[in-house]
């Protein structure tokens, strides 16, 4: 862009001024220079001050004339390759647009969190940066994490005032900071940016043969990978919701939690490792909504559906972009069963990992979870050798790595 307009100011310059000297004021001249007019060559003025020369011939004229029109073209080839048409030709329209879109969207969602006080300033912008670089690699990747952190920060306020009798530290609104935030995302945007810039594999539907190898060929192991890549971010989300989905509806119901390592133990609401009906079921759901929602976005999933409807020149536009119906029912199945398996599957593997490398404490005077051993203060249950967050990074990784390297055998379900 500064390039095409050094070079818009630089070619206005010279039509305007043509190198001339007409700009400056009267010079005084050796008498032993024989002053001549000016002679317009072209669209420049030259004024010859050789000594004793005789007038240019028209020939030298035309000479002169093709070399500056040689010299002008040679500027404009040298130039315009690095103009905004070879910036769009390098960068598609349509990354730049949804890049601005992600960064007004990311924006918004973390002024609009810490406003509400359920980001710190630092997951904050931890929040910014996660989601922006999610949606610069595809809509869909975008909109499963906008819907992930929304209805997380939504559900955070559902019973918050039961929540906070229940739990210690517990902050209307969730308050997230920047190891949560980075916890419950990071590793999947890492696989769409892997997917998106290493790869260089564009968004589409599973096995549909979108990606390319190095040399421009088709390459069965890079399609393999890219699956690999989505399956892993769609488990990610789907492991992330449903343990948060989990956690704060689970808390909530009237029935007392049990421990997944001692079934027949009965563990106060909160407990790391407790599980309930209520948990399990909210688990499942998150993560069924994760792949749903990643599959109903999938590019052209959507204009398959319209394609049918309207006029000859709709119906046209809508085929030229969409993917076949099986394929996106295809998708929307595939999608949907791996985030159930993944919201449910990883709840259960978060719950075993906080029974059993996270330590749980309760103050019996409180009432309540608290996070440190303390007077009137017992533990519950598990060791204490890792974080929450810590632990929400080890489940997640897990899921997403499981379901990576069963891409096989989940793409020849359907």
């Amino acid at each position: 862009f500064f390039l095409t307009v050094i070079y818009f100011v630089c070619n206005v310059a010279i039509s305007s001024h043509g190198f001339s000297h007409s700009h400056i004021g009267p010079r005084s001249r050796p008498t032993h220079f024989r002053s001549r007019p000016r002679e317009n060559i072209g669209n420049y003025d030259i004024l010859s001050t050789e000594k004793n020369s005789p007038p240019s011939s028209p020939r030298s004229n035309s000479n002169l004339n093709s070399v500056l029109s040689s010299s002008k073209t040679a500027l404009q080839s040298a130039i315009i390759p690095t103009s905004i048409s070879s910036i769009a030709s390098v960068v598609p329209p349509i990354d730049l647009l949804r890049t601005t879109l992600g960064l007004l969207l990311a924006r918004k969602l973390s002024s609009s969190g810490l406003r509400k006080r359920s980001l710190s300033r630092s997951g904050a912008i931890s929040a910014f940066l996660v989601s922006s670089l999610s949606l610069s690699t595809s809509f869909r990747n975008g909109i499963t994490l906008f819907a992930f952190y929304w209805t997380g920060s939504k559900l955070t306020r559902v019973g918050s005032s039961i929540k906070g009798k229940l739990e210690e530290g517990h902050v209307e609104g969730g308050e997230r900071g920047w190891q949560q935030v980075l916890a419950c995302s990071a590793i999947a945007v890492g696989c769409a940016v892997v997917r998106k810039f290493a790869l260089g594999v564009p968004d589409g539907p599973l096995g549909s043969g979108f990606a390319i190898g190095a040399a421009g060929t088709a390459s069965a192991a890079g399609n393999l990978l890219a699956d690999r890549l989505t399956l892993a971010y769609v488990a990610f989300f789907a492991c992330c919701a449903g343990d948060t989905w989990a956690s704060e509806l689970g808390i909530l119901a009237k029935s007392h939690p049990r421990l997944i390592v001692r079934p027949w133990k009965v563990v106060p609401p909160g407990t790391n490792g407790g599980i309930s009906g209520v948990g399990l079921g909210a688990s499942a759901a998150g993560g069924v909504a994760m792949g749903l929602l990643h599959g109903v976005f999938v590019p052209g999933g959507m204009a398959s559906l319209f394609s049918s409807i309207g006029g000859a020149g709709r119906a046209a536009a809508c085929t030229a972009t969409a993917v076949s119906k099986s394929a996106f029912r295809r998708e929307i199945a595939l999608l949907t069963l791996v985030g159930f398996l993944g919201g449910l599957g990883g709840s259960l593997l978060d719950s075993l990992l906080g029974a059993t490398v996270q330590a749980t404490y309760y103050d019996n005077e409180q009432n309540k979870i608290v996070k440190r051993p303390g007077p009137n203060v017992n533990r519950v249950g598990g060791w204490s050798f890792l974080s929450n967050e810590m632990v929400n990074v080890m489940s997640t990784a897990m899921t997403a790595l499981a379901a990576a390297l069963l891409a096989r055998p989940i793409l020849n379900l359907i």
